[in-house]
């Protein structure tokens, strides 16, 4: 009987592990942009530019932008699109002026990543205003021409 118990213990863990191995942001390699205006993404604001988004080695939830000025880490959570994207592209919000990076995503795949929100985009959803949306074209490139 306890070796019955444990099996399902052990099949229910496995499954639960596989269940949030798929809920985590989908973003698999390197993504490029460029902007022409500063965006705040984590609690950081950068300045207009290329940029890089590629996935932590040890998290997939956590994410390295990385352009000329330095680079920034920040949280995603699992973001579902609600059709194939026909293209790559990183979806910023615009409050005024200022412009909160939001989603990525990447040409063919549903699932895609959406910025945890913190202080950084808090302090600038305070201003209040209507937000609009910003999509840029991004560029999917391979891990091997990108290592870090």
């Amino acid at each position: 009987m306890k070796s019955l118990v444990r099996s399902i213990g052990i099949a229910g863990g496995i499954l639960l592990l596989a269940g949030v191995q798929n809920a985590s942001a989908q973003i698999t390699g390197p993504v490029e942009f460029t902007t022409a205006f500063p965006f705040t993404v984590g609690n950081a604001t950068v300045p207009a530019g290329s940029y890089t988004i590629r996935p932590d080695d040890t998290d997939p939830q956590i994410l390295e932008l990385t352009g000329a000025h330095g680079s920034v880490f920040f949280q995603t959570d699992y973001a579902e699109a609600p059709q194939t994207p026909s293209k790559t592209e990183v979806v910023f919000k615009r409050y005024g002026n200022q412009y909160l990076l939001k989603n990525i995503w990447v040409v063919g795949s549903t699932s895609g990543a959406e910025t945890t929100a913190v202080e950084g985009e808090r302090h600038v959803l305070k201003g209040g205003g209507s937000a609009s949306e910003l999509r840029v074209a991004g560029r999917p490139t391979s891990k091997a021409s990108n290592s870090r």
